[in-house]
C-alpha cells in the first residue's frame, strides 16, 4: 500500500488483509501497572504519579497489544498510556473514541494523542475537527492528508518516520509537510534538548535503517521495506524522542 489516502481505499485494503498479532505475549514489565477493558489497554507507572496521559491509536489491522513494548519507556517517564482497541483493529471506524475517553477520565489534566500508520491519520482527522482537546500530536510512519490539514494548528507535532518504510515513504512524508505546522528537522535525537522555536512546529526525525512494522511488535508487514536495525533499536529511538518531545512541549 503506497498511499494512506483516500480513506475508502484503506477500508477496502484492510478488509481484505489479515490482522497483525503481537509477537510478545503475556507482556508484564516490572514497575508498570497494566489493566484493560473492552475499550483500551491502560499502562501506568508504579513509581511516578502524573496527571498527564497519552492516547495511542494503533495502525490498520494491528492488535493493540503489539504496541505495549514501544510504550513501556513512555510510561516509565510518568505518562499514563491508553492504547485503544478498535472494531476490526481499524481506528477510522470509531475515530471519535479518544474524545469519549478524555471526557470520562477527569483525573488527567493534560492529554496527548499518538498514532501509527492509519492510527496517525485518524489522530490527524480528530484534531482537525477538535483542535483544542490535545496538547500535542505524535505520528509514527505517517504522512498527513491535505483534506485534514493541520498547517494552522496552534500546537506542536512530532513526526517520526523511517528510511526503509515503504508504506509511508520518506518521499511521501517530505511531500506532505505543508499539511502540518512549520517543519523542523532533527539530525539527532539529542538536538531536541536545545530546540528553540517561536511558533507551532512539526518536529521531524528519520530513523535510519528502520521500517514501518518496527514501530510495533507484530512481525513483518505486507508491502513494507526491510529494516537493517533491530526492533529494540527502532523502539528505543522512538520512545526516547517521544519522551523528549513531551518534556520540551510541557516546558516551553
Amino acid at each position: 500500500m503506497k498511499k494512506l489516502f483516500p480513506i475508502l481505499f484503506l477500508l477496502v485494503f484492510t478488509a481484505s488483509s489479515c490482522s497483525y498479532l503481537p509477537e510478545k505475549v503475556n507482556y508484564s514489565p516490572t514497575g508498570i501497572s497494566i489493566s484493560e477493558n473492552t475499550e483500551y489497554i491502560q499502562m501506568t507507572s508504579e513509581d511516578i504519579v502524573s496527571d498527564r496521559a497519552l492516547i495511542y491509536v494503533p495502525g490498520s489491522g494491528v492488535d493493540p497489544h503489539a504496541y505495549m513494548s514501544l510504550m513501556e519507556n513512555v510510561v516509565r517517564a510518568g505518562n499514563t498510556v491508553l492504547i485503544l482497541k478498535m472494531p476490526a483493529n481499524l481506528a477510522i471506524l470509531e475515530w471519535k473514541k479518544p474524545l469519549e475517553i478524555v471526557e470520562e477520565m477527569k483525573e488527567f489534566k493534560t492529554w496527548y494523542i499518538a498514532g501509527h500508520s492509519l492510527g496517525g491519520v485518524t489522530s490527524q482527522i480528530l484534531i482537525h475537527s477538535y483542535p483544542d482537546v490535545f496538547n500535542g500530536l505524535i505520528v509514527l510512519g505517517v504522512y498527513p492528508s491535505d483534506g485534514h490539514s493541520l498547517a494552522d494548528w496552534d500546537r506542536n507535532v512530532l513526526s517520526i518516520y523511517a528510511d526503509n518504510d515503504e508504506l509511508a515513504s520518506v518521499e511521501e512524508v517530505e511531500e506532505n509537510k505543508p499539511y502540518l505546522p512549520t517543519p523542523i528537522t532533527l539530525e539527532s535525537i539529542e538536538d531536541m534538548d536545545a530546540l528553540e522555536v517561536s511558533q507551532p512546529s512539526t518536529i521531524y526525525y528519520m530513523i535510519e535503517g528502520g521500517n514501518h512494522a518496527l514501530f510495533g511488535n507484530y512481525g513483518a508487514q505486507t508491502g513494507d521495506g526491510v529494516a537493517t536495525i533491530s526492533l529494540e533499536e527502532q523502539q528505543r529511538q522512538t520512545s526516547t524522542l517521544i519522551n523528549k518531545f513531551i518534556d520540551w512541549n510541557e516546558n516551553r
